[in-house]
């Protein structure tokens, strides 16, 4: 990791994991938005773009009819607020994971919050979809808090915020934001957090999560290169 450090991603960088993920994020939202905007301009009913866009992209009771949405549902946004939110957050967090070598896991521990943070969801049927990124933000916050809770940010004033105390407010406005969500849906955000934390834990242990995605991406990357 300290070689990952001295080696901290440009904005540009293809190797940057936190404009990667906004990048599709943002390219989700635009293209579900320009979809509905379609289906305005064409008269059809809005119950008409949820039924064959919008739902079949977020995981509800009956996913196992739908199993990609599995994989889908944290790309979904209901809201720019929502999405805008959730983006500053991942930005604040994966900034700080950047600045301390992390860049790296910066995806596997998002994607792992997705793919495990449903578990509850999914045993207990929870009426109310989920939707959006909020287990994977929160696995982002508590792995950058875990790795290195005293890092500060906003030097200038006092000498500094140490990040811990931004997971505090992050985890507070959660809890006040899912204050009437469906117990599942809460069990979820917080499995999220879980994920992110074991993530660190075990990285510090010498166990790397993420291991074989890098090694897969850099396979392609090497097929994909031309051949002399």
């Amino acid at each position: 990791m300290q070689s990952e450090k001295i080696q901290k991603p440009l904005l540009g960088d293809d190797n940057n994991s936190l404009v990667a993920l906004l990048a599709i994020n943002l390219i989700a939202f635009v293209m579900i938005g320009l979809i509905k905007v379609i289906y305005f301009l064409e008269s059809l009913p809005v119950e008409q773009f949820y039924n064959q866009i919008y739902y079949p992209l977020i995981l509800q009771s009956d996913w196992l009819s739908r199993p990609w949405t599995l994989f889908t549902y944290n790309w979904v946004h209901d809201g720019f607020w929502i999405l805008f939110a959730n983006m500053v957050w991942l930005s604040l967090f994966s900034y700080i994971l950047q600045s301390n070598g992390a860049n790296k896991h910066i995806f596997p521990i998002y994607f792992y919050g997705g793919l495990i943070s449903p578990i509850p969801f999914m045993l207990m049927a929870s009426n109310q979809p989920l939707v959006g990124s909020y287990a994977c933000v929160t696995g982002i916050a508590i792995a950058c808090v875990a790795l290195t809770p005293n890092y500060k940010v906003l030097k200038s004033v006092g000498g500094g915020i140490p990040i811990w105390v931004f997971g505090l407010i992050f985890m507070a406005l959660q809890a006040y934001l899912l204050l009437e969500a469906p117990l599942a849906i809460q069990l979820c955000v917080l499995l999220g957090g879980l994920v992110g934390f074991i993530y660190i834990l075990l990285l510090k242990k010498g166990k790397d999560l993420g291991k074989w995605m890098h090694q897969l991406l850099h396979l392609l990357n090497n097929s994909l290169m031309p051949k002399n």
